[in-house]
């Protein structure tokens, strides 16, 4: 197995029987839906229609069956959710890490599945934490124009009621970084500005690596090559699953499209 810097190191899954895999035919059918509708989410995206383009994803989650698909439907609709409606989108991360304890796909101890899941599981995190610190920014502005200062502690705000406990806590249960600055007696303590740790939303779509098209190598089991450009290379490369490329793990690759992953990322590729 390789060694992929920048991966959580988790303990390996069990094996579990192969006939817990979905048949082929049946995979390929997911991969086709998925990324069918990905397309189109997409375009929605680029209109401007988020909500209309989360409604497609949370529809799409509906018709496929398994991992891969399932699991990227579902978090695809979570980062288009996160700020129409939190709660769905953290009820769909909170679904996948669910499934990354539980579905038959993720406790193989196949390569693939192992990254997969450590890229899908801090993926989920990040999508949680953004959902919470922006409930806490607004509490916190709340707590501004109600007392004209900022609040010495994220607990204060929780137990004044201007937010839940739950979410002063980050996805593994600590609690966030919050720096009250600028203290100045009035006649009290008071504190004018502060800092919080920020997370970078995921971007829907993706500009680079760029996939120019696949090709099935085999039959049975079906398999495909996928060509692809990357950062850096002046031709495209040709690649195969569980590759690494630059800092990508090629994850699967299908008729219509692929799945790239690293430490904190998932990234969906769809042939032109």
């Amino acid at each position: 197995m390789f060694a992929l810097s920048g991966y959580a190191q988790t303990n390996p899954p069990p094996v579990v029987p192969a006939i817990a895999n979905l048949a082929p035919k049946v995979v390929d059918a997911d991969a086709h839906r998925f990324f069918e509708k990905y397309r189109e989410a997409v375009l929605l995206v680029r209109e401007g229609h988020l909500q209309s383009a989360a409604i497609t994803m949370d529809l799409l989650s509906h018709t496929i069956h398994g991992s891969p698909w399932l699991d990227i439907a579902l978090l695809k609709h979570a980062q288009l959710n996160e700020t129409a409606n939190d709660r769905a989108a953290e009820d769909n991360y909170t679904l996948i890490l669910h499934r990354l304890s539980n579905a038959p796909y993720f406790q193989s101890n196949a390569e693939r599945t192992q990254l997969f899941g450590v890229a899908m599981r801090n993926t989920a995190y990040n999508g949680i934490n953004r959902i919470r610190l922006r409930r806490l920014r607004d509490a916190i502005n709340r707590y501004h124009n109600r007392y004209a200062e900022y609040p010495e502690s994220l607990a204060k705000l929780a137990i004044l009621g201007y937010t839940d406990m739950e979410n002063i806590h980050n996805a593994n249960n600590h609690l966030f970084r919050y720096l009250p600055r600028e203290p100045r007696m009035n006649p009290f303590i008071t504190y004018q500005r502060y800092e919080m740790e920020t997370i970078d939303p995921e971007p829907f779509t993706v500009s680079s690596p760029i996939l120019e098209g696949t090709s099935q190598v085999s039959e049975n089991p079906l398999r495909y090559a996928a060509l692809i450009r990357v950062p850096g290379t002046r031709d495209p490369v040709r690649v195969v699953e569980n590759q690494l490329v630059q800092n990508f793990f090629v994850v699967t690759i299908a008729h219509d499209g692929a799945i790239f992953s690293a430490a904190n990322r998932v990234i969906v590729l769809a042939t032109p």
